[in-house]
């Protein structure tokens, strides 16, 4: 049998089969334009917060209550389909976080950059203060208030305080520069200025000694500008890679002193008085002084061969900061008793930097590899000394022959090495070993100690054992050694030998060579042990499913500090998981809990006792820090028209501080149990995305946020709670803020 086509038929099929081949051609088309042609993106739409809060709008601008702009751009255009090429890009302009960067150019040849940022910082909106105009570098006290020698001693202080709001902005605009230049060059050019603008908290102390200091948290003004340019030559080819640079910062404070009106009585100090004139009316303090920084740097990296590579770096450079000194007090009652003037008018500071670092990485055979590091600082510090003879917090006349009072400035130096060096081996297909060591070595001057040294030996092994199952565990051990810890040796360089010569034989230890008890050391300075545990297992028994899970464990031991820190142990666990049931459904979920303790021990020193070692008068405290975290996460897209998600995240964290005493304490000084430091944290996203057509799309986003934190030393802390510090009043953020956002976002 045969079959035959009527030929009318034959060419209606013939067009049919040609115009679906053109039309999967054009399909196609599309989908490959989509691929290499980049989209463009604007989204517009309406926020809304439901409650203030400084904690949750803390870096993000979300701290107003009531509606804001979403505002979200982002623009990619090429000219004329050939290498030139615009950018835009801007992220949350309605708020006070907003971001946006500009580029252009020609791809492989040239481009420029424009970028501006905003970053809010909210420190408090609960702080009170008694000073009428908080925020000012002359803080002035209310008509009518009454000074007393303590808090307790101030009847109008309460009725005198007021609200004040304590934040800054960074502001930063950066522009940018690009060539692409001849035999494998290229060079680019980076300047940026950022200014901060607002206040954050410092402390205004009025005292001489560590019986008489009397003081009020207050707003210190920030107004600063930070400059900086960095400009770059590269250069590129198989083998070798060069980079020569310059980076300099060039930082200006428009405030060069805080002043305030002490609002405590003269009383609490004795001092030389000019008749009529208070000598205690002011207090003042230096604020960060204008400073710059220039550098000079050089890296380069060289393939020798295709299983060895060197690379290195080398950069000089230089601190300098010469900002005028501001007088020995504001208060002309001890100016009067100035015999003494500054001996300079600045510091003049100067610090010279070197820096240098040599890597290798090579594998010695097709199961070995070695990596290797050589790393040099130096910080050599040239600012000039001078001996000065200070009036004590704006609170002790200038005495007439003060040897006590006179003080040289001592330009600390220091010197850093460091030697790495780590074996790879893959001992099989399924097993790796690692085995490192690293040798740092420092020395210091005008300090506890000259030099110090830590030894650290690390191993680990990876274990794949099998397609679905594999782990590792890692363990380092560090010892740290100094020289010998002498705690008068900063005493001894800052203060005059004649003045030392003095204290040598003086019967009372409170007045040694040493500005705190002898054996007591500094953490960061004394001999330490250190073991570091770590280990990891991944887990993967279906296509679906992905489960990890690792440990943290380490143990430092202060082993020869009889007093100061004696032990710091901490551990942390990690799992998640993530499960995708269906292309369109997938979640995870995630959880963490850690645990970091310190012990420490001192002892307490008065009177006219003379032994520093007695155990009776030891004191102890224990620090423990945990925290628990818990998330999780769906997300659910069953077609291209919409898309649904959310994730929930709990954490809570719990401080304790307890602390034991020795018998021969005063009762009156016995420790009372502080009470826990707690932060309990509960938020929950949500999102939704529906496409209204092809590039009109609407995107609905719900936020729930619940904070709630103690914290003894800031809760309500009373004006007269402290008798020599004025309290503020505050309290720790606890808040709950519904934020609900709906926008439109078309895609281009």
């Amino acid at each position: 049998m045969s079959t035959k086509f009527e030929p009318r038929l034959v060419r209606t099929i013939l067009a049919v089969s040609i115009a679906a081949i053109g039309t999967a051609a054009w399909a196609q088309d599309d989908e490959i334009r989509e691929l290499i042609t980049p989209t463009s993106t604007v989204e517009v739409g309406v926020g809304y917060v439901s409650d203030n809060s400084f904690k949750f709008g803390d870096y993000t601008g979300l701290n107003r209550n009531g509606a804001h702009l979403i505002g979200n751009i982002e623009l990619n255009r090429r000219f004329n389909d050939g290498p030139g090429y615009f950018i835009l890009k801007g992220r949350d302009l309605g708020l006070d976080s907003r971001s946006l960067n500009i580029e252009t150019g020609e791809q492989g040849n040239y481009g420029f950059r424009l970028s501006y940022d905003e970053i809010p910082k909210l420190f408090s909106d609960t702080y009170q203060t008694p000073f009428v105009n908080p925020g000012s570098t002359d803080l002035r006290l209310p008509a009518g208030f009454v000074r007393g020698a303590t808090t307790t001693a101030m009847p109008t202080l309460s009725a005198s305080m007021r609200p004040f709001s304590v934040d800054s902005k960074r502001e930063a605009i950066g522009l940018g520069f690009g060539k692409q230049l001849p035999a494998g060059w290229d060079v680019d050019l980076r300047v940026k200025r950022e200014h901060k603008d607002g206040n954050r908290f410092t402390a205004a102390v009025i005292g001489n000694s560590g019986g008489n200091p009397r003081a009020a948290i207050v707003p210190e003004p920030v107004d600063y500008t930070t400059d900086e340019i960095e400009a770059l030559a590269r250069y590129t080819d198989k083998k070798l890679q060069l980079q020569f640079g310059y980076y300099g910062s060039f930082f200006r404070n428009q405030n060069n002193a805080l002043t305030w009106q002490n609002p405590f009585a003269s009383s609490v100090w004795v001092a030389t008085t000019t008749p009529g004139v208070s000598a205690y009316n002011q207090g003042s303090l230096g604020l960060p002084p204008d400073n710059q920084f220039h550098q000079i740097n050089a890296s380069a990296g060289y393939t020798l061969t295709k299983d060895t590579r060197v690379s290195g770096s080398l950069s000089f450079g230089r601190m300098l900061q010469n900002d005028g000194f501001l007088p020995y007090t504001v208060n002309a009652g001890l100016a009067s008793t100035i015999t003494a003037p500054l001996p300079r008018a600045s510091l003049d500071g100067r610090i010279d930097t070197t820096h240098l670092d040599m890597k290798i990485a090579s594998a010695l055979t097709p199961q070995l590899s070695f990596h290797g590091l050589y790393r040099y600082d130096d910080r050599d510090n040239k600012t000039p000394q001078a001996a000065y003879m200070y009036i004590g917090g704006d609170s002790q006349g200038q005495p007439a022959a003060g040897l006590g009072k006179l003080r040289t400035n001592l330009p600390g130096s220091s010197t850093k090495q460091q030697i790495d060096a780590e074996f790879d081996y893959r001992y099989t297909t399924s097993t790796t070993f690692k085995l490192g060591y690293d040798y740092d070595w420092a020395k210091k001057t005008f300090e506890a100690i000259k030099d110090e040294r830590e030894h650290t030996i690390k191993a680990d092994v990876h274990q794949h054992f099998n397609d679905m199952v594999s782990g590792g565990l890692g363990y380092a051990y560090s010892d740290r050694k100094t020289s010998a810890y002498d705690a008068s040796a900063p005493f001894t360089a800052t203060f005059s030998p004649a003045y030392v010569a003095t204290q040598a034989t003086a019967t009372l230890p409170l007045n040694g060579l040493w500005d705190n008890v002898p054996a007591q050391k500094k953490f960061f300075m004394a001999p330490r042990k250190r073991d570091k545990v770590k280990a990891f297992l991944n887990v993967t028994p279906t296509e679906s499913v992905d489960l990890h899970m690792d440990v943290d464990y380490k143990d430092d031991d202060y082993h020869a500090s009889q007093y100061g820190l004696q032990r710091a142990t901490g551990w942390a666990v990690n799992l998640d998981a993530s499960y995708r049931a269906t292309d369109a459904l997938s979640g995870h979920v995630f959880t963490s809990v850690d645990r970091y303790s310190t012990g420490q021990r001192s002892i307490a020193l008065g009177g006219n006792r003379a032994v520093v070692t007695d155990p009776r008068f030891d004191w102890t405290a224990g620090i423990v820090d945990r925290t628990i975290s818990f998330g999780a996460g769906l997300r659910y897209a069953p077609a291209r028209k919409y898309e649904l998600g959310g994730d929930l995240v709990r954490a809570n964290s719990t401080g304790s501080v307890t602390v034991w005493t020795g018998p021969s304490i005063a009762a009156a000084s016995q420790a009372t149990p502080l009470p826990d430091l707690k932060t309990r944290l509960s938020r929950v996203d949500l999102f939704g995305t529906y496409k209204l057509q092809k590039d009109v799309s609407v995107k609905v986003k719900y936020i729930f946020e619940r904070y709630n934190a103690s914290d003894w030393a800031i809760d309500q802390v009373a004006p007269a709670t402290l008798a020599n510090v004025i309290g503020t009043n505050e309290t720790t953020p606890n808040y709950n803020v519904h934020f609900v956002g709906v926008s439109l976002s078309y895609q281009f």
